[in-house]
């Protein structure tokens, strides 16, 4: 059954569109209209389940429709055809017919309010859809009636107050129950996909980009267990061990110890170590034939495997009722990491791409990606700048991932991940790149009203197919050439480039640009040659790889361990993030500082430096 319907009321309050589930019977000669307190446009479009204390309208059925938008469109077509609908906007025309002079006019344009004078020349369109003969025209159309002289009365139409839309007022009966959307509503400009229009012969004006890095004294680099514990501070560590004392006693484990805090930092201490050393079996970090110290001498075995197999961050009898995060059980150290992170100076070129976190286990949000090194596990997505630090992320957890409803209706899931992970950036002409999976026309837009300025690679049926040359055209010109169109208001720019084979970038600041010259091998003439590029392909290239590096060095010295128990896996991950954003941050501070590279610790020194002083916190004295 369709969910809406387009309505006419027999007692004549007009035409309207209802829910379905607001007629009181199969018959649908009635239905039910919400009170003056309800938010009417929002209660149908969430398709409220009606009050029976609703009050009850006598109705005739004129269209149904199966979302939303689709109604509005035949609401629109009954008013035009509707007996009630006409006596409705004439009646409307009647009472909101007012008298201004030419001066009040002018008066409201030098208060800045012209918008709303041109709202005042319009009026109700009539039945056919055209504009009513009769009305005033709008300022700056022709006339055939002269100019009335300063001091003539004119009429004009006036807004009537009575005509607001409630819901710029109230929300259903609670206005508290909604979450607000960030900041002023971004969406209100963009263009539909069915409106968006191309020009190939105009070449984009490239944006002036400029950049000012801030000028704040660079940090004193600290140890690398003072990065650590910027990401996982003692308090992370105490609540794990009061957590996982918690979920031992729940399961009634035989012969268990409670934990400290000092203990479970030796627990990650020993797991860092092992990303480090490797070896192919967990118990060979025991055996008496290698005899490794760091193990040996700290934690004996079985209390390693208890631990581990009884770690946890909260208590699960203590979900709140209703909640439906899927990483309920890993959030807080995530939330802890995600706090130094939103903490970092950010830097000119910025990407987001998406990052898999290695699992093979049951878990409902479990993704595959292919060509990624681990293509089966946890999906994440990261913003992070071209050294490779990370300065926000998201766990993708299907229909609860953390983004707003109205964002996914308006841009899609791929371009809303961009948006919310854009509220990060805060400060002009910073410079964001990201692959086609999140690229839209209309993010491109979005981004430009922030003046981020923001380019990736695109699908052209996301850009109403845009009439660029194809590839059969393009593959017997010389290598390296290009196509470039761009939108009609000169926001968005595609440009399509054939190296080896076609790609089609679309940005919001720069297109063809300067372009530079590449070497390429020949395979015919076996020799390389120079092949002209695109800046817009240069800037990507040169800004996009900084999700990618996370995610290199963080496989170099992976803590890898085989549990079918993903919580594990998750906290394992996010001890390896906090690990490699420390050792990046360390590295941009000591360069900040002079220190030449020379004197900087790898990430393997650096990473077993930490895993030696948290181990050392909890080894037995003596």
């Amino acid at each position: 059954m369709l969910p809406f319907a387009v309505v006419d009321f027999l007692d004549g309050g007009g035409v309207a569109i209802v829910t379905c589930k607001w007629f009181t019977g199969p018959e649908e000669d009635a239905c039910y209209w919400p009170p003056g307190r309800v938010n009417i446009s929002k209660a149908i479009k969430d398709v409220l389940v009606p009050n029976p204390d609703w009050p009850k309208f006598k109705v005739r059925v004129l269209e149904k429709a199966g979302n939303y938008a689709h109604a509005t469109a035949k609401l629109l077509k009954s008013e035009a055809t509707s007996d009630s609908g006409k006596r409705i906007r004439k009646a409307k025309r009647k009472r909101r017919m007012d008298k201004y002079t030419v001066l009040e006019v002018l008066e409201h344009i030098a208060d800045g309010n012209s918008s709303d004078v041109e709202c005042m020349w319009n009026d109700e369109e009539d039945g056919d859809g055209n504009a009513d003969d009769a009305r005033s025209p709008k300022i700056g159309e022709d006339r055939d009636e002269p100019i009335p002289v300063v001091g003539e009365e004119i009429e004009i139409e006036a807004e009537a107050e009575e005509s607001q839309n409630q819901e710029d007022r109230e929300d259903y009966e609670h206005e508290g129950d909604v979450e607000p959307v960030l900041g002023d509503d971004p969406f209100t400009n963009i263009t539909q996909k069915s409106d968006i229009q191309w020009r190939r012969h105009t070449r984009f004006t490239p944006v002036e980009t400029t950049w000012e890095s801030p000028t704040t004294d660079p940090p004193e680099p600290l140890t690398p267990h003072g990065y650590f514990k910027q990401y996982v501070p003692s308090q992370m560590f105490e609540l794990m061990s009061t957590m996982t004392n918690i979920y031992a006693e729940q399961n009634g484990v035989r012969g268990y110890k409670h934990a400290s805090a000092s203990e479970i930092e030796v627990l990650v201490g020993l797991h860092m170590a092992m990303g480090v050393l490797r070896l192919p079996r967990v118990r060979m970090y025991w055996s008496s034939s290698i005899n490794i110290g760091i193990f040996k001498e700290t934690m004996s075995r079985d209390r390693f495997f208890q631990l581990r197999s009884n770690l946890h961050v909260v208590n699960n009898h203590e979900r709140p009722p209703g909640d439906t995060d899927v990483f309920f059980k890993v959030r807080p150290i995530y939330e802890s990491i995600r706090k130094r992170c939103l903490q970092l100076q950010l830097e000119e070129d910025l990407c987001i791409d998406e990052q898999i976190v290695p699992f093979r286990g049951k878990l409902s949000v479990l993704q595959y990606i292919k060509g990624k090194p681990s293509p089966w596990g946890v999906k994440m997505y990261f913003l992070c700048g071209k050294s490779g630090l990370a300065y926000d992320f998201l766990i993708y957890q299907g229909a609860t991932t953390e983004l707003s409803e109205q964002s996914k209706k308006v841009l899609g899931h791929g371009a809303s991940v961009v948006f919310h992970l854009c509220q990060r950036i805060q400060a002009p002409n910073h410079k964001l790149f990201f692959d086609n999976y999140f690229t839209t026309y209309n993010v491109l837009e979005v981004l430009a009203e922030k003046k981020i300025h923001a380019a990736g690679t695109a699908r052209l049926c996301r850009f109403a197919n845009p009439p660029l040359k194809t590839d059969k055209e393009m593959s017997k010109k010389t290598r390296g050439n290009h196509d470039e169109v761009r939108s009609r208001d000169g926001k968005v720019v595609l440009v399509k480039w054939f190296d080896n084979r076609s790609v089609v970038l679309a940005s919001n600041f720069v297109g063809v640009g300067d372009e530079d010259e590449v070497e390429r091998w020949d395979k015919k003439e076996r020799q390389f040659e120079k092949v002209k590029r695109p800046e817009v392909v240069k800037k990507y290239n040169g800004g996009m790889g900084g999700v990618d590096k996370l995610d290199q060095l963080i496989s170099l010295y992976r803590i890898d361990i085989k549990s079918r128990k993903w919580p594990l896996r998750m906290i394992t991950h996010a001890f390896d993030v906090a690990v490699v954003n420390s050792w990046l941050e360390y590295r941009r501070d000591n360069e900040y500082k002079g220190t030449q590279p020379q004197k900087f610790m790898d990430l393997l020194e650096f990473k077993m430096n930490v895993a030696e002083v948290l181990v050392c916190s909890g080894k037995p004295q003596g």
